[in-house]
C-alpha cells in the first residue's frame, strides 16, 4: 500500500493519497484520499491509521464473502441497470424471501442441492406462483452468473437445476370483427375519451402499453408513415429512455387510417397547448392529459375497460390488443419474422411460442394450397 503525501499550494495544507488495493468483489482498484492536515506528521499518522483499518478490518478474505455481503454490490450494479419499478420488485423478493434462506451461506461454498432445495421449498410453499418461483430464481441466477464473470466462484450453483412448469396463460384475444366493430362503434361515444388514440395505436401496431404512453410526436414520421419506438413510460408515470430491450428499440410502418387519425388528434393536442399556455407540460408526448403531464398506466387501461364496456364487446385486457394484433396478422399470412420485428421480440422463437395457438391453422392454409398448385 504505497501512498505519498503532498502539500496543497493552493490551501497550504497537506494531502495524502494510497492504494487501498483491489476490492474483490469488483475487481477494481481503489485509491483513498484525504485532504486538509495542518502538518505532514497529521497527515502522515492518519494515513497509517486507514491502511491499519484497511489490512485489519476491512480486508475480504474471498472464501468468507457471504452472499448478501456479495448482493450488497451485486443490486448496486443492478440499480443502474433495470427499471425502477423492476429494482423495486428485485429488491422485496430479496430482502424478503432470498436473504433469508441463502444470504448467510458463504458464496463460494453454495453449492446446486442447496439451490435446488431453496427452489423446492418455494413450491412447496403454496402462496408462490410458478412464475413468481421462476422470477426469484432468474435474481439468484443471474447474481451468481456475475459472480462468476468476476471469477468470485468456480462454477454457478443455478445451473441444471429444475424448475416448476409453468402453466402457460390462455391469451383473449378480439377476431377481426369485434376489432373493426371496437373502431367503428368507439366513435359514436359521446365524449369520446382521448385515450381512444392510444387503443387505436395498440391495435394498428401491436405496440406495448410503455411504447405507446412514451410515444412522442417526433417519433412520428407522417410522410413515411413510420413510428420510431425511442422511449417508454413506466408503471410510475416516468419517462424512460431505450425500451425493453435492444430489438425493441425499432421502427414500426402504420397504415393510412392510422396516420389520418394522429393527423386529426394532433390539432386537438395543438389546441390545447394554446389554452393553457406557459402551464402546458410539453413532454411532446401523444397520449397525455390535457396539460401535457404523462398519462398515469392504470387510469390508461381504466378508460379502456370503460369503453368496450360502453360499446359491450368482451372484456379483454389492454396488453390482448398487442395479442390480437399479432393474431390477425398470422390469420393473413404475414410473414412471421416479420411480426416478430413488429412487435419488437428479441427473437422470432418468442413470437413461434407466444403464438402457437394460431399456427395450426396456418399449417392447413399451407396444405390446402400444396393441393390446389400441385398435381399428382
Amino acid at each position: 500500500m504505497k501512498g505519498s503525501i503532498t502539500k496543497n499550494k493552493r490551501t497550504g495544507k497537506w494531502d495524502f493519497v494510497f492504494d487501498g488495493g483491489t476490492d474483490p468483489l469488483t475487481g477494481k482498484r481503489k485509491q483513498i484520499k484525504r485532504r486538509g492536515f495542518e502538518s505532514k506528521r497529521h497527515a502522515m499518522d492518519e494515513m497509517t491509521k486507514i491502511k491499519a483499518e484497511i489490512l485489519e478490518n476491512e480486508f475480504l478474505d474471498l472464501t468468507q464473502i457471504s452472499y448478501s455481503k456479495y448482493m450488497e454490490e451485486w443490486f448496486q450494479e443492478r440499480k443502474s441497470r433495470l427499471q425502477k419499478s423492476t429494482f423495486e420488485t428485485h429488491s422485496i423478493f430479496y430482502r424478503n424471501v432470498i436473504k433469508p434462506k441463502l444470504g448467510h451461506l458463504k458464496l463460494q461454498q453454495i453449492a446446486p442441492m442447496q439451490i435446488q432445495k431453496f427452489i423446492n421449498d418455494l413450491v412447496n410453499d403454496t402462496s408462490y406462483s410458478e412464475h413468481t418461483v421462476h422470477l426469484i430464481f432468474r435474481i439468484v441466477s443471474s447474481s451468481l452468473k456475475k459472480a462468476k464473470v468476476l471469477k468470485l466462484i468456480k462454477d454457478n450453483p443455478t445451473e441444471g437445476i429444475t424448475l416448476p412448469k409453468v402453466k402457460r396463460k390462455e391469451i383473449s384475444v378480439w377476431s377481426l370483427e369485434q376489432v373493426n366493430f371496437f373502431i367503428k362503434e368507439a366513435k359514436k361515444i359521446k365524449r369520446l375519451t382521448r385515450c381512444h388514440i392510444g387503443f387505436l395505436i395498440a391495435i394498428y401496431t401491436g405496440m406495448r402499453q410503455g411504447e405507446i404512453l412514451g410515444l412522442r410526436w417526433k417519433d412520428i414520421d407522417f410522410e413515411q408513415h413510420t413510428i420510431f419506438v425511442r422511449q417508454t413510460l413506466t408503471q410510475n408515470a416516468e419517462i424512460k429512455a431505450g425500451a425493453k430491450n435492444e430489438a425493441s428499440i425499432r421502427s414500426i410502418h402504420i397504415p393510412d387510417k392510422l396516420v389520418n387519425e394522429l393527423k386529426i388528434y394532433r390539432k386537438q393536442v395543438v389546441q390545447e397547448k394554446l389554452v393553457h399556455g406557459q402551464s402546458y407540460n410539453d413532454n411532446d408526448l401523444v397520449v397525455c392529459t390535457r396539460a401535457g403531464k404523462p398519462m398515469i398506466p392504470r387510469n390508461f387501461r381504466k378508460e379502456f375497460y370503460n369503453l368496450i364496456e360502453k360499446i359491450d364487446l368482451p372484456k379483454i385486457r389492454f396488453h390482448d390488443l398487442r395479442h390480437t394484433h399479432a393474431t390477425i396478422l398470422i390469420q393473413q399470412n404475414v410473414n412471421v419474422k416479420l411480426i416478430s420485428e413488429r412487435l419488437g421480440h428479441a427473437d422470432i422463437e418468442t413470437t413461434l411460442n407466444t403464438y402457437s395457438h394460431v399456427l395450426p391453422d396456418m399449417q392447413k392454409s399451407v396444405s390446402d394450397k400444396l393441393d390446389k398448385i400441385i398435381g399428382m
